[in-house]
């Protein structure tokens, strides 16, 4: 085991690249020591659900890694409803928590302001730096708003890694066909075609990781960029696919959609800059990937499933509408000109269809289009988010009255033309270099 001053330097020099590991967690780490597992809970007022959580990492720790050395890191970005204190109140000693906490103001003199949870990025950072340090090597991080966490689940997602069975495991949902738009419409088909890998779920809040991969991630210059606020989970996926980690998925309880707690616009604006960001980290990797390599998923399969999520795609259709008129002078100038005419030809109504294949030639060609600098990448997001709010109402209009089977089916298909398609994004891309 590293002496602690060895590990004072290791930790001043991440503190000196931006790390968000301050001094007081440093002594507590230090007088930690060297641990196995480390399981990191980042919080933004959480005080509904936190103290189950709590518990759960405690019982999982005290009951089936009783031979291991454990820590749970709590980074709290600034809660105002007392979840830190909640936290330190549901341990059952001073040894069972280790806490940090970020004000907001500090965080924005790391990132700029932004939508979404406060600090993410940061939080994570923090618990992969205090992996490091510690030496861990499993690092997990466990959702503070986690559905139906229980002990049980908390310690099937440290298992795989605990036992080197795997070095990145990421949630798997049972989840309505339906559901989940902008992951089954946009993000899963993307990352599976440009990615080569059957991920399920390439967002979410939770994962497990070996510490291996923890130390990866922080020699990374991801941490600085403007994307990173909300693009890590993303960017951490696609990391240790494109890096060659043994990856793996392991089912979880459903949890909220992406984009919770933003505007739809916000989602598909983050969502698209995350994409976009991984695109230009994993070049080398996704430009000669080919096939797709199922993945071993651990766990139980909930196997029922849910119902789909109810919302008013009608109105969607009508905003979408509106906003393509305004901006046909634009998108003029992204797509191609049979392409623009076509958009504007189907009217972007729920009624009408926006076909597979010219669904993911928009996709590829905004994709390419950021590659050319001369429309910002943040205006091609705002650009591209009417554009899915057609293919948003489109879908759910006309699976409105279609079995789970049928829409599952509907979802396949739209992969398949993910894939047949990649040469023409292979192309693009390369194109503007």
């Amino acid at each position: 085991m590293a002496s602690p001053e060895n590990r004072m330097t290791v930790a001043e020099s991440t503190s000196d690249s931006g790390s968000a590991l301050s001094d007081e967690l440093l002594r507590q780490l230090i007088a930690v020591g060297q641990v196995d597992i480390l399981v990191g809970l980042p919080t933004l007022n959480n005080a509904t659900t936190i103290i189950d959580v709590v518990r759960a990492i405690h019982l999982c720790f005290t009951r089936d890694f009783p031979r291991l050395r454990t820590v749970m890191i709590n980074s709290d970005g600034g809660s105002t409803d007392g979840t830190p204190e909640l936290i330190r109140g549901a341990s059952f000693t001073d040894e069972d928590v280790v806490q940090t906490s970020h004000s907001l103001r500090t965080l924005h003199r790391v990132v700029a302001p932004y939508h979404g949870l406060p600090g993410k990025h940061t939080a994570l950072r923090t618990v992969l730096a205090a992996g490091e340090l510690a030496q861990a090597k499993a690092v997990v991080v466990i959702d503070p708003q986690g559905p139906a966490t229980t002990a049980d689940r908390v310690t099937e997602l440290i298992g795989p890694v605990v036992r080197s069975d795997v070095e990145f495991l990421a949630p798997r949902y049972r989840r309505h066909p339906r559901d989940g738009v902008l992951i089954t419409q946009l993000v899963r088909p993307m990352v599976r075609t440009l990615y080569g890998v059957g991920l399920d779920e390439p967002l979410g809040a939770e994962f497990a990781c070996s510490g291996r991969f923890a130390s990866h991630c922080l020699e990374q210059d991801i941490w600085n960029h403007e994307a990173v606020r909300f693009a890590i989970d993303l960017w951490l996926r696609t990391e240790a696919v494109a890096e060659r980690f043994s990856i793996g998925q392991i089912w979880r309880p459903a949890t909220t959609a992406v984009g919770a707690g933003t505007t739809l616009r916000e989602a598909v604006h983050q969502v698209v800059l995350s994409l976009i960001e991984s695109l230009r980290a994993h070049e080398p990797f996704w430009l000669k990937s080919t096939g797709i390599a199922e993945l071993h998923t651990w766990g139980t399969d909930p196997m029922a499933v849910p119902e789909a999520a109810t919302w008013d795609f009608q109105a969607l259709a009508e905003q979408a509408r509106h906003d393509i008129g305004e901006i046909k002078a634009l998108l003029e100038e992204v797509l191609e000109p049979d392409v623009v005419a076509r958009v504007m030809d189907g009217g972007a109504g729920a009624a009408v269809p926006l076909e597979d294949e010219l669904w993911v030639r928009i996709v590829y060609t905004f994709a390419a289009a950021t590659r050319r600098g001369r429309t910002g990448i943040d205006q091609l997001a705002d650009m591209f988010a009417p554009l899915y709010m057609w293919r948003a109402s489109a879908f759910m209009s006309h699976t409105a009255r279609e079995s789970p089977a049928v829409v599952q089916a509907r979802l396949n298909s739209l992969c398949e033309t993910f894939q047949r398609l990649k040469p023409v994004l292979v192309a693009n891309w390369s194109a503007e270099v």
